[in-house]
């Protein structure tokens, strides 16, 4: 029978700098002997911690682990460094933007990052048994078991530097480093979680339901009105809010989830650090 249900980890749901409670941005989940990883901030760390306690069972049987990165900057892969002792010899598929997005390749991007003098080894010594496969629009299907997962890709050509966002099947959908968009309303439609950036609180630009998003943009950023009403045009289920500015407090973050969600009538939390995210089929 089809496993009904994935339970997604967000190991770091911060941005930038690990703070309050928040490691920089990393997700994870087990679909049967496969382990995925959504971007590889500070926070794939915990995946220590996990394979010691929610994974003890899974862990002797990973077979492969697929890490799925949005963009390079630093506090989404400097994790990448860590994985050598994390995995501990299990293959690994590094899943990352490179010629449609950069004109790079994607491996010769992260050879680039790890390389000396700034790290001991080259990237390909880095993690053995490791392969890079380009990330790009429309996106592609991985053989896993009990069924493939196809996983669409989005260009976000706003950020500082283009990022992407995913979505995996119709479990949920990621888009983070990113300004809210119209686009991202259609790639999230028909998805049960979206999981959405929010840098900063946007509120008081709030006017009403039929605000345009780009009121609640802030330089190549998203803001908590912005999420709220992309997830609640999409239909989606359930909204977290990713990404959090390390200077805004938990009580802070919790207060503006809160007015998205009363205001928008809305399932909109904050995404924190070990919380069980569970999506049903």
């Amino acid at each position: 029978m089809v496993k009904q249900s994935v339970t997604l980890y967000p190991l770091g749901a911060g941005g930038w700098i690990p703070a309050n409670g928040f490691e920089t941005l990393c997700f994870s989940f087990l679909r049967g002997n496969d382990l995925f990883i959504i971007d590889a901030g500070t926070g794939i760390s915990r995946l220590l911690e996990l394979r010691d306690t929610l994974f003890k069972n899974d862990w002797p049987a990973l077979m492969r682990a697929h890490v799925f990165l949005t963009h390079y900057h630093f506090d989404h892969v400097t994790g990448l460094y860590w994985l050598r002792a994390i995995l501990d010899g299990v293959p690994v598929t590094v899943y990352a933007p490179g010629e449609a997005v950069y004109g790079r390749p994607a491996a010769d991007i992260l050879q680039d990052l790890y390389r000396r003098p700034y790290s001991p080894r080259a990237f390909f010594d880095l993690i053995p048994n490791v392969a890079v496969t380009e990330l790009a629009p429309p996106g592609l299907t991985v053989d896993t078991k009990p069924e493939p997962i196809r996983v669409a890709v989005k260009l976000n050509a706003r950020h500082s530097d283009p990022s992407v966002s995913l979505r995996f099947g119709d479990w949920f959908a990621i888009a983070t480093d990113t300004p809210c968009e119209d686009e991202t309303v259609e790639f999230a439609r028909g998805v049960k979680v979206l999981l959405h950036e929010s840098w900063f609180d946007s509120s008081d630009r709030f006017t009403g339901e039929d605000d345009i998003l780009e009121k609640h943009v802030e330089g190549p950023h998203a803001g908590t009105f912005g999420a709220g009403l992309v997830a609640k045009r999409a239909g989606v289920q359930r909204l977290y809010l990713i990404h959090h500015n390390p200077e805004s407090s938990m009580r802070e973050l919790e207060a503006g989830a809160k007015r998205v969600a009363e205001t928008l009538r809305i399932d909109c939390r904050i995404a924190r650090d070990l919380e069980e995210i569970v999506i049903e089929r």
